[in-house]
């Protein structure tokens, strides 16, 4: 965004980035979207007594839950789109639209009264930008060629020229100031007309290694182990291709949990607020989860079972609870505890 805005990119580019950050909002923004959606709507129903009503009629925890779970496997599904092939396909689309906004436009890079940095190695300031395109006040300090003590030029004025796909600066009456770091000695030249080329901006740009959140789901199965890159990010490839696969699947497990929370129990008719915020803290818990064994497995490749276990466990824990057996063995064990409660608070009287 920031290189956009200070170069002189069209419009329709800044349009083209955003439409390609889309696809990973998404992934992070829909299963949380259905939660609130979930918990708005059926909280909603409880209160006008909706619920109590279709259960009155013979509407059983499966048939209320049904709509949910339709919608919840059609998100998953577009998830699934997203995951596997249009995010990393926006993602990496995105990185060569930057390495394009890098080498076409970086003439208009350099902003008044900033240093502007271009790598670690090279710092231009420019004092002024006239209107018609010259630099007043330029200092550039170079220290690019290792081989060489860094230089410091000063220059009244300047342009910015492209030498084919190489932009440089041409700097006109100024000097050039290096220190000799054997005699510690400070040499100076005065030149009326100088040239400093902006290397690895401009020019083709290279072939980059694609890494891991820039491959779609085939490419990070079938890799070229022929290349020595690839075999040493094997690992990482194999993490990142799990998550995709189990990570959309969230959405359904996050939309059973909170039908779980409401459909579950007795309904009050004063509201559900209890019911809500243990939804919502479960849901978070499990989203911190993922995102934290995310983070271990790569570190260590013994956490990727657990991507599977913290997704699907509470999906079919909840998809049993919904149906009249799972109702009937939670009720019994809410009994248990409170009947264990009570005879240890007697006992302890």
């Amino acid at each position: 965004l920031e290189l956009i805005a200070s170069s002189d990119a069209p419009a329709g580019m800044f349009v083209k980035l955003v439409a390609l950050t889309l696809p990973r909002f998404l992934e992070i923004i829909l299963p949380l979207s259905l939660v609130t959606g979930i918990l708005f709507v059926y909280h909603k129903m409880i209160l006008d007594n909706e619920l109590i009503v279709l259960r009155a009629c013979g509407f059983d925890q499966h048939a209320l839950a049904r709509p949910v779970l339709l919608l919840a496997l059609g998100m998953t599904l577009l998830l699934l789109l997203l995951t596997t092939w249009l995010s990393p396909k926006g993602y990496a689309e995105m990185q060569v639209m930057r390495q394009s906004v890098k080498s076409e436009y970086s003439a208009f890079l350099l902003r008044e009264g900033v240093f502007n940095t271009f790598g670690r190695d090279l710092t231009v300031y420019v004092r002024q930008r006239t209107q018609s395109g010259d630099l007043t006040g330029l200092l550039i300090h170079d220290t690019r060629d290792d081989s060489k003590p860094p230089v410091t030029i000063t220059a009244r004025r300047g342009q910015l020229v492209m030498d084919g796909e190489m932009p440089q600066i041409v700097v006109y009456d100024g000097m050039r100031q290096q220190l000799e770091r054997r005699s510690n000695s400070l040499s100076r030249l005065y030149f009326s007309r100088y040239t400093i080329e902006i290397k690895g901006l401009g020019g083709t740009r290279p072939t980059r290694f694609k890494e891991a959140s820039e491959r779609t789901l085939p490419e990070l199965i079938n890799l070229d182990m022929t290349q020595a890159a690839e075999r040493s990010n094997a690992d990482l490839f194999r993490i990142e291709a799990h998550h995709r696969i189990v990570a959309p699947f969230n959405a359904l497990s996050f939309a059973v949990v909170a039908l779980c929370c409401l459909l579950l129990g007795p309904f009050n008719r004063r509201g559900q607020t209890r019911k809500i915020i243990l939804a919502a803290i479960v849901v978070i818990l499990l989203q911190t989860i993922s995102l934290s064994l995310l983070s271990a497995a790569k570190k260590h490749l013994g956490f990727i079972p657990l991507f599977s276990i913290f997704t699907f466990a509470p999906l079919l824990a909840g998809l049993y609870l919904l149906t009249l057996r799972g109702e009937q063995a939670l009720d019994r064990l809410i009994k248990r505890l409170r009947g264990a409660d009570k005879n240890g608070t007697e006992a302890s009287a």
